[in-house]
């Protein structure tokens, strides 16, 4: 996705696109604000270091996560909490995370060891370590707060966020990237989710999205092994031309053979009963 990203989009003469940034100092500026967050996510530990970025960060982004919730719980930014809540909700995971400051080193994350209950507002009760529930909030919880905590024009650079995720999750996942970006946030994923593709079409088709704030990029391998990049827009309906080779067609196959089989089966149980 995109929105107004600081680059120029020219053709080369064989019409394959390039994209050129404007200025050097462009580049250091948005490189040293973005929030990465890596398809390799740390494991969930039991206490983080309250890591806190002020002009720009060093690092993957998820060096930061524990850092921020602790600043958003001092300083009360009933907002942001509050979203961070709803999100993991929406997500289907948990309805409240806390952290507690136990020294000048550790910071100790908390979850509802429940998804269910009163959206964006934390539990005091049942709340359990972290490291002691499934491995889907430490993995996603980078993201969501990332989303939140990015600035306007802020860009903001994930890797795979379908990772560990149920397809119902996945569908809310492609959501909130997508509220991110319409708020001004610059949002480029990295993702094979067909179904979190699917959901940005549904949701430029809806309305809820503007075409010309999506742009998708394929990257492919051609016969000697060079990377080629193809840019699509989508329409107003979401419609973005052929997807590349054995990506979505892979998924079709599958279901194609799985319902081969069955009509197989059936065919020679009924040839078993006519000839007994």
């Amino acid at each position: 996705m995109r929105n107004g990203f600081l680059v120029n989009s020219v053709s080369d003469k064989e019409g394959n696109l390039v994209v050129v940034f404007k200025t050097t100092i462009q580049i250091d500026k948005v490189l040293s604000t973005l929030l990465h967050i890596p398809g390799l996510r740390n494991k969930a530990e039991r206490t983080y270091l309250p890591t806190l970025f002020q002009d720009s960060v060093k690092g993957t982004f998820d060096l930061y996560v524990a850092g921020i919730i602790v600043q958003w719980q001092q300083q009360e930014n009933t907002k942001e909490l509050y979203k961070l809540n709803d999100y993991l909700y929406r997500l289907g995971l948990t309805d409240s995370i806390t952290a507690k400051v136990k020294n000048a080193n550790d910071v100790e994350l908390s979850v509802s060891r429940l998804p269910a209950g009163s959206r964006g507002k934390p539990r005091k009760a049942d709340m359990v370590n972290i490291a002691d529930v499934g491995i889907g909030v430490s993995q996603v919880l980078p993201i969501v707060v990332a989303l939140i905590a990015a600035q306007e024009g802020q860009l903001v650079y994930v890797e795979q966020p379908e990772l560990h995720l149920h397809p119902r999750a996945q569908v809310v996942m492609a959501e909130l990237l997508a509220e991110a970006a319409n708020r001004g946030v610059r949002v480029i994923v990295e993702t094979h989710s067909s179904l979190l593709l699917l959901t940005v079409q549904t949701m430029v088709a809806e309305g809820e999205m503007k075409p010309e704030d999506v742009g998708l990029h394929w990257f492919s391998r051609d016969a000697k092994g060079a990377t080629t990049v193809r840019f699509e827009q989508p329409d107003e309906n979401g419609a973005y031309g052929d997807w590349p080779e054995d990506f979505g067609d892979v998924e079709l196959e599958a279901k194609r053979r799985y319902l081969d089989a069955i009509g197989q089966r059936r065919a020679q149980r009924q040839a078993g009963k006519a000839t007994a």
